[in-house]
């Protein structure tokens, strides 16, 4: 199973959708720190380039 990647357009953080509700979606980040909600209005796909930039913690 595939899992999304997403990124918040409010921060640019890009993270793996762990939850979906009805407003929006909760994320994690790639690599560490604490999950977070976000709107559904401010999440679009991740692209291959924001992912591997968000795993090299750029």
């Amino acid at each position: 199973m595939s899992q999304r990647v997403m990124v918040d357009t409010r921060s640019g953080q890009v993270g793996r959708v762990v939850e979906t509700t009805t407003k929006g979606m909760v994320l994690e980040p790639l690599t560490r720190g604490a999950e977070w909600a976000v709107p559904s209005r401010h999440a679009r796909a991740a692209t291959p380039e924001e992912v591997a930039a968000a795993l090299a913690g750029e």
